[in-house]
């Protein structure tokens, strides 16, 4: 790009900067002051969509700021040489300070620098523990010795340090890495086998999306059939829109309202009695899980329950209302040991969960099921802890911090993070896997993701994988099903 053109277009981009910021605030104060629901909704969707658009001019323009020293920076950084390519950052940030990209890169490059640096130290201690580990030892040493900037070599130095200090034994520490490291021979990147050891021993959280249920279904409970059966209900035969959209529709009509939209997605979701081996061959594992459910349907639980494994369900309120505000968390006890309670959500650590023997189940989205003991005031508290039409999702966005507790933030830091069948296809899903991605920013582990590749002559979802990418979450493509039979089968 000629020179004129090069600093015209920088002009015009730090002019439509200006004026985002600009409306950006205007639309804040405008929020602030109102008080009609309906212009809340309005305003929270201008302030989101002007989130969007400032990021989008931000990194245009940071681009074509910072193209030669971006480039320069990022070869230095292939070829390890993490203390120049830092000093092409910092240059950036001296010219442009406050650039969060920039930022981002000095933070993770000044990680790598001292990974490199702690990684000669672990090699050497390593050597003295070579007879404990031996089948791994040389392979575990040589990746060792060639820092990169992935969240699995953060996590392999991490667990490393961790067995050289006791904290992991032999078996433990090998049962790890053999996840950590794919078996090349599987032909799909992972050993499974050691996936459903680290499983059974509650080493994971499993997020549980809505595929699970799909996957073992003889006819179709994707979301767009869900979608058009609530529609159908109310004879909007021409709707096409997404589960949020007609879920904001029953809201905001007067003859309709939350209860008719529940009351109908009750009656479209999967039967109670569906089997789902998943949910099984996780009922049989003897450890308390961390799960969380994405479905609105309690298959999950009442396999729990007829298998008899005691759980806790957690549902975040996000709804305000005299008695809670948003993050207060609903508590229900599967052996109703406690009656279903509100709690805030710094009070879940006093609780125990985990120490007492309950799995736990983080309905993110919340449930719309209500079993006979549920009486009225307990149905109106799960409906204020629903994640359903639109608005609810620009309160989850607004609120998301305080929404997830910090109490599972913490049970996720020394744990892996597994997706599985979960497809961020829309903007609601990938709003939820963000913020969980946020709350366990300083977990030690990299999170992964199970599912189907793409079968017949179905093409790969670009948005999705470049979504996955963006947020270091690692793609492992295979039929989330075959887990089960390494679940049923495993020992540990």
């Amino acid at each position: 790009m000629p020179d004129d053109l090069h600093q015209q277009k920088l002009r015009d981009l730090q002019t439509r900067q200006v004026m985002l910021a600009e409306k950006l605030a205007r639309l804040h104060q405008q929020y602030d002051l109102e008080t009609r629901v309906e212009e809340q909704m309005r305003i929270e969707k201008g302030i989101a969509d002007t989130q969007a658009a400032v990021y989008r001019v931000e990194t245009e323009s940071l681009t074509l700021q910072q193209s030669s020293l971006i480039t320069e920076a990022a070869q230095l950084k292939r070829n390890g040489a993490y203390l120049k390519a830092l000093a092409c950052w910092q240059q950036i940030q001296y010219i442009y300070p406050g650039n969060p990209i920039a930022e981002q890169e000095v933070a993770a490059l000044e990680n790598l620098h001292a990974n490199q640096t702690k990684a000669v130290d672990v090699v050497k201690r390593l050597a003295f523990r070579m007879k404990d580990i031996k089948p791994i030892f040389k392979e575990l040493a040589e990746t060792l010795k060639q820092p990169d900037g992935s969240p699995e070599y953060s996590a392999m130095l991490e667990q490393t340090e961790a067995f050289l200090e006791g904290e992991l034994d032999a078996s433990d520490f090998m049962d790890w890495y053999a996840v950590m490291k794919p078996d090349t021979n599987s032909g799909h990147g992972v050993n499974i086998e050691a996936l459903a050891k680290r499983v059974q021993k509650g080493e994971v959280v499993l997020f549980l999306g809505s595929d699970v249920v799909s996957a073992y279904c003889d006819e179709p409970h994707e979301e767009r059939t869900l979608v058009g059966k609530l529609a159908k209900q109310i004879g909007y035969t021409d709707f096409d829109g997404t589960l949020s959209s007609i879920a904001e529709y029953y809201q905001l009509r007067s003859d309709l309202g939350v209860a008719s939209l529940l009351d109908n997605l009750r009656e479209s979701l999967p039967d109670a009695a569906r089997v789902i081996n998943l949910y099984q061959a996780l009922a049989k594992i003897n450890v308390p899980l961390i799960l969380i459910s994405s479905g609105y349907d309690n298959l999950l639980e009442s396999t729990f329950q007829a298998a008899g494994k005691r759980f806790v369900e957690l549902a975040s309120i996000i709804n305000r209302s005299e008695d809670y505000d948003i993050g207060h968390v609903v508590v229900s006890y599967s052996d109703h040991s406690k009656p279903s309670q509100v709690y805030p959500g710094e009070a879940l650590s006093r609780l125990r969960l985990l120490e007492s023997g309950y799995s736990i189940i983080y309905k993110i989205r919340g449930t719309c099921e209500i079993s006979d003991c549920h009486d009225a005031a307990e149905s109106l508290l799960r409906r204020d802890a629903m994640t359903l039409s639109e608005s609810n999702y620009f309160s989850f966005a607004r609120y998301a911090d305080r929404i997830i507790p910090d109490y599972l933030a913490r049970q996720f830091r020394n744990r892996g993070f597994l997706f599985i069948g979960y497809r961020p296809k829309k903007w609601e899903d990938r709003l939820l896997v963000s913020a969980l991605l946020e709350k366990r920013r300083n977990a030690q582990e990299p999170c992964y993701v199970v599912g189907n590749a793409p079968q017949g002559g179905e093409k790969p979802n670009l948005l999705e994988n470049a979504f996955w990418d963006y947020r270091n979450v690692k793609q492992y493509h295979f039929d989330f099903r075959e887990l089960d039979a390494y679940l049923e089968g495993v020992t540990v």
